[in-house]
């Protein structure tokens, strides 16, 4: 009894130690500084949410929440501590939670320690370099993070044939982000239709109910947000985010080129490597599921061919994502694949002949050599000088410092238009804006009156191509209608702007960057 308590206890412990190694792996690819590309959308949306005096006024942050169930977990403890601490408590749950769904999925693949963090190695490579979408998985704290671990423990229930289980996990997942989790559950159906893992029974079709009902405290939120509105603003919200707004994710005619063929190449990679890996149900279900997540995004493709037909009705349906799905399922279909055919002599011998074991060599220092270089963005590493992500399009040092001012030296109420390139603002300052590009609503009303926000502070027309970056360049009198028509009592500009000097108002404080701005009112409005 005590060697099987013994043994039980390192079996414990290798676990604990191999999901903590993969949770390295997934740091390294997402330590960036904070606050990272939708870190700065969720958890001021989590803040205001279990705060709403906090901010209060500002236009996205009291737009309806697409996100519930991740606001309520995280609301309160952004609303606690600085949302720096919030968002690296945040990643590290999430890594957490993404090294244990990626455990529970490559297990029944890799038999392995050094072969399943190696596939955690490629899986991380192969995200960043083989997506058609650009989807993400590794990223800071934001619902999908976390949702697509559950997506990964489903698979992992799966592939060994718990297929209920699975199920239940992806229903979980698509309560904190019903794309995420709704396309796995779907995906998920038509692998079991494929790879049968049982019949039907009374038992089963309950745990099926439950999956469904769990799924339905994201699900059903996220359908209403369409809700209530009339037909024409429906069709115009669709074609805003998918034509305007995320052409790059929804629509195939605007992919690149290159990022289609890589992953074209990926799913060839699959298939071929595919042809060495040792055989097994956990294999011909991995398969199963890739293949309805490929079928998912070829059926997004064929939708979006009808575009010339019927405008409204295509673009209304690529709002959903089709692409996102087979996004990860490829990489990690072919991180799992290779490592299988790696670690297996007689499979690696077929694959690669009788040098295979100089490859194999080679594939694993490369692995680790990519691990390393992420340290290039740390922010913990000396040294290091790294912009946050969120603040690609303005000057990082700059931007924080006239933050910091802000935040300081005005008012909490006081309500800011601000560059259009700006992402963290609210996030920097506790203060609400007019609007942001980054920042756009999920409901249908509120992107149609987020375009007309767009269009007021940053367009000479009717179009969001070819827009300035300031307020200012269109001219005093456009600054003072905006400043009236949203309620904007206070302005960041940056000072090489053109027609800065004829801002209307009082400059309060400037870094030789940006500026701010105390406005005046028209001469009209002072009556």
């Amino acid at each position: 009894m005590a060697g099987e308590s013994d043994s039980s206890r390192r079996a414990i412990l290798r676990t604990i130690g191999e999901v903590a190694l993969v949770a390295c792996i997934f740091s390294a690819a997402g330590a960036w500084p904070v606050p990272d590309v939708n870190e700065a959308v969720y958890l001021t949306k989590a803040r205001h949410a279990a705060n709403p005096a906090w901010a209060a006024g500002d236009f996205f942050l009291e737009t309806p929440d697409a996100h519930g169930l991740f606001y309520t977990v995280f609301g309160p403890l952004a609303a606690r501590v600085p949302l720096e601490r919030a968002a690296w408590i945040g990643r590290g749950l999430g890594w957490a939670a993404l090294a244990v769904g990626f455990s529970r999925a490559i297990g029944p693949l890799v038999s392995t320690i050094l072969g399943r963090v190696a596939a955690a190695a490629l899986f991380a490579l192969l995200l960043r370099h083989t997506t058609m979408a650009g989807e993400w998985v590794i990223g800071g704290c934001e619902s999908k993070v976390f949702a697509w671990a559950f997506v990964l423990a489903g698979v992992g229930e799966w592939l060994r044939g718990c297929f209920a289980r699975g199920w239940i996990l992806c229903g979980a997942a698509a309560a904190l982000h019903p794309i995420v989790g709704g396309w796995a559950l779907v995906a998920l159906g038509i692998a079991c239709c494929m790879r049968p893992t049982g019949p039907a029974t009374a038992g089963a079709a309950a745990l099926l109910a439950m999956g469904l009902a769990v799924a339905a405290v994201g699900v059903v939120p996220a359908l209403s947000l369409a809700a209530g509105v009339d037909p024409a603003t429906r069709a115009a919200a669709a074609k805003i985010y998918v034509v305007e707004r995320l052409p790059h994710h929804l629509l195939p005619r605007s992919f690149s080129e290159a990022m289609v063929a890589r992953h074209l190449l990926a799913v060839a990679a699959w298939w071929l490597l595919g042809r060495f890996a040792p055989p097994g149900p956990a294999r011909a279900r991995l398969a199963a599921f890739t293949l309805a997540a490929l079928a998912i995004s070829l059926a997004g493709v064929a939708i979006s061919l009808c575009e010339p037909l019927a405008p409204t009705a295509t673009l209304g349906l690529l709002r959903f994502y089709w692409f996102r799905l087979a996004d990860v399922a490829v990489p990690f279909a072919l991180a799992a694949t290779a490592a299988s055919v790696l670690e297996d002599d007689a499979a690696c011998r077929a694959a690669i002949g009788p040098r295979y074991f100089a490859v194999r060599l080679a594939v694993w220092v490369a692995l680790a050599v990519d691990v390393a270089a992420q340290s290039a963005h740390w922010p913990v590493r000396a040294g290091a000088v790294v912009a946050a992500r969120a603040d690609a399009k303005v000057d990082p040092a700059a931007w924080a410092d006239i933050c910091s001012w802000i935040r300081d030296n005005t008012p909490p109420t006081a309500r800011f238009l601000t560059p259009r390139g700006s992402a963290s603002f609210v996030w920097r300052t506790d203060r609400p804006e007019v609007v942001s590009w980054k920042n756009s609503p999920q409901d249908a009303a509120s992107l149609v009156a987020w375009r007309r926000r767009i269009i007021d502070c940053f367009a000479t027309r009717d179009s969001l191509a070819g827009m300035e970056q300031s307020t200012t360049a269109l001219g005093p009198e456009r600054v003072r209608l905006v400043a009236e028509r949203y309620g904007a009592d206070h302005a960041v500009v940056p000072v090489d702007a053109p027609r800065i000097a004829d801002m209307p108002g009082r400059r309060l404080h400037d870094n030789g960057v940006y500026a701010v701005y105390r406005l005046e009112p028209s001469p009209e409005a002072k009556r």
